[in-house]
């Protein structure tokens, strides 16, 4: 009798539970399809596409929607007879809680972020080659410095014409003060290769593919160098999606002269959203497009995407044109862009690249790469003179 009455217990529990379940259908989720950009597009391999701005941006990553519904639970038989009651209990109710995620502290994150970007100034010694004023970020706490290969060719260019005609120095603070030397410790040979006219020109474009190179700070010009340095870490995450907020950092120098940018320029920083992604291969995140800001000036290529997490998840390339600087878009290359060009290109990835000893990695880059590098940039810059 006494099993009879705890089988039936056992039921009625069972009844009781499923009662309280709800079977709804999972709202479906879709890798974000890119919008195409109302610019005229020009066919480069397969069905990659590039689309002029005063950069390209590429075509959109196709969309996958994937829905997911749950089964309807089969309803239990009914007992053939009533279970008789046994003695009354207080019903036993589980709470469940969930916890309320705080309000991401942008304000803290940038603050920590811009300790770790530099402003990169590569002065020149004649009229034959401009200056250029860049952005980098500090990855590691051994001081390697991530930027554009736009911004670190120059250092390709230390003895063009002749010894020390180009001089970079890294800066930091606001206003940004000199700081630190730095060598080459790698540029993309592809970007290169793809790119070797661009610092011959006034206004160049380009799509923002192979678009990084590494630096490394060897010394201080006053005083020693810190036992580590500020940096932040790069992010190789794929799950990025449309709307979500992150922070800009950068030394944008549109509005500036080139006595200003000597003596006056100063980090800056603003929040804004994702709004697009687009691949130059397929189904791959590689480049990020941002919203337009008070960072959409010409120097903030360089400059860190932050997200929430205190990550990098961008290296701001290239922007659209427009005039006032909200108009104007930012296309930022993301870090697993860099890891999967590094892994074409050398055979290791971005992780196991920084985890290495850079400085014998730098001085095997420069007596063997950065030569021949060299060679193809000069010989377009010194085409028909």
């Amino acid at each position: 009798m006494l099993q009879r009455i705890l089988l039936s217990l056992s039921v009625l529990i069972i009844l009781a539970s499923v009662s309280l379940l709800k079977y709804d259908k999972l709202p479906s989720f879709t890798l974000q399809p890119t919008a195409q950009e109302p610019q005229e597009t020009a066919d480069v391999t397969g069905t990659t596409t590039t689309q002029s701005l005063s950069i390209s941006a590429t075509t959109s990553i196709p969309a996958k929607t994937t829905s997911t519904s749950a089964t309807k639970a089969k309803p239990l038989k009914k007992l053939a007879t009533e279970p008789k009651p046994i003695a009354t209990a207080s019903p036993v109710t589980e709470v469940l809680t969930f916890p309320i995620k705080p309000p991401t502290d942008f304000e803290t994150i940038n603050t920590n972020a811009q300790k770790a970007i530099v402003n990169i100034l590569c002065t020149t010694g004649g009229n034959s080659l401009s200056p250029i004023s860049g952005t980098g970020i500090i990855v590691n706490p051994g001081g390697v410095i991530l930027t554009n290969a736009h911004v670190a060719e120059y250092f390709l260019l230390r003895n063009f014409y002749q010894k020390d005609f180009v001089q970079c120095i890294i800066r930091t603070g606001s206003p940004a003060q000199p700081r630190y030397h730095a060598e080459l410790v790698y540029i993309s040979p592809t970007w290169v290769q793809n790119n070797k006219d661009v610092a011959k020109q006034s206004n160049p474009t380009g799509t923002g593919e192979n678009d990084f190179a590494f630096l490394r700070i060897t010394d201080s010009i006053n005083g020693s160098l810190p036992p580590e340095f500020n940096y932040v870490l790069l992010n190789t995450r794929e799950n990025t999606d449309k709307g979500e907020t992150v922070v800009l950092i950068s030394y944008p120098a549109g509005f500036l002269g080139g006595i200003a940018i000597q003596q006056n320029l100063n980090v800056a920083s603003a929040i804004t959203t994702i709004q697009d992604f687009f691949t130059f291969n397929e189904n791959t995140i590689d480049l990020l497009s941002l919203g337009g800001t008070v960072v959409s000036q010409k120097g903030a290529s360089g400059g860190a995407v932050v997200d929430e997490s205190s990550s990098v998840i961008g290296l701001i390339s290239i922007s659209s044109s427009g005039a006032t600087t909200g108009d104007r878009k930012l296309y930022a290359i993301t870090p697993s862009h860099i890891s999967r060009t590094l892994q074409s290109e050398i055979g290791m990835n971005l992780n196991k690249f920084l985890s290495q000893d850079m400085a014998i990695f730098a001085k095997k880059f420069q007596s063997i790469t950065a030569p021949i590098l060299t060679k193809i940039i000069t010989d377009e810059l010194t085409k028909n003179q």
